[in-house]
């Protein structure tokens, strides 16, 4: 005689209540299908660690910034590479990330939202520009002269001591009379 046990206030057999608990899950694999792994096999993601959201840099950014810091975040090529038989992710395209103001204003920010921005991410820690781009237009085929960056982690740093400042900070433009300056001072 097969044993039994009282599943959903019945009796039934191990067989039947196994059989029952396979059934009940594909069901709610069909119900949720999110719960699925190939649900998610194409889907881009960002990982923020905790670290991170609980730092006072993190903390600190404003809407803008932080909206932008994901877009950076949403730029990197991540591999898997071994270190010390541990999986580790690191940032394939890191020092050329590319980000103009054409696609920053696609993604819904004005010029100065998105030059304030890429001040304060500099500022605090998260990123650097590793190549300050010409800007004007784009040349018919290819990319123009863009500025590239680098996601740093300096951001762990800061509010002391140890932090460092930006390697290579934007310059503001200070030619009066010469430029576009001079060209927007005749306008008014």
């Amino acid at each position: 005689m097969l044993p039994a046990i009282i599943s959903g206030g019945l009796m039934v057999t191990v067989e039947e209540h196994v059989r029952n608990k396979i059934e009940h899950a594909k069901k709610w694999r069909i119900e949720n299908p999110w719960y699925s792994p190939e649900y998610f096999k194409d889907e881009s993601k960002i990982y923020v660690t905790k670290e991170m959201l609980a730092s006072k840099a993190y903390r600190s950014l404003s809407r803008c910034a932080m909206l932008i810091y994901q877009d950076f975040l949403a730029k990197r090529e991540m591999v898997s590479t071994k270190r010390d038989r541990k999986p580790v992710w690191q940032i394939n395209n890191n020092g050329e990330i590319i980000y103009p103001y054409t696609e920053a204003i696609k993604n819904g920010f004005t010029r100065d939202q998105f030059r304030n921005g890429i001040d304060e991410l500099q500022q605090k820690g998260f990123i650097d520009i590793t190549h300050h781009g010409k800007g004007g237009r784009k040349p018919a085929k290819g990319t123009g002269d863009v500025s590239k960056y680098w996601i740093d982690d300096r951001w762990q740093d800061y509010g002391t001591d140890d932090f460092r400042p930006p390697r290579n900070p934007r310059e503001k433009d200070t030619r009066k009379g010469r430029g576009w300056a001079s060209y927007h001072a005749a306008k008014k």
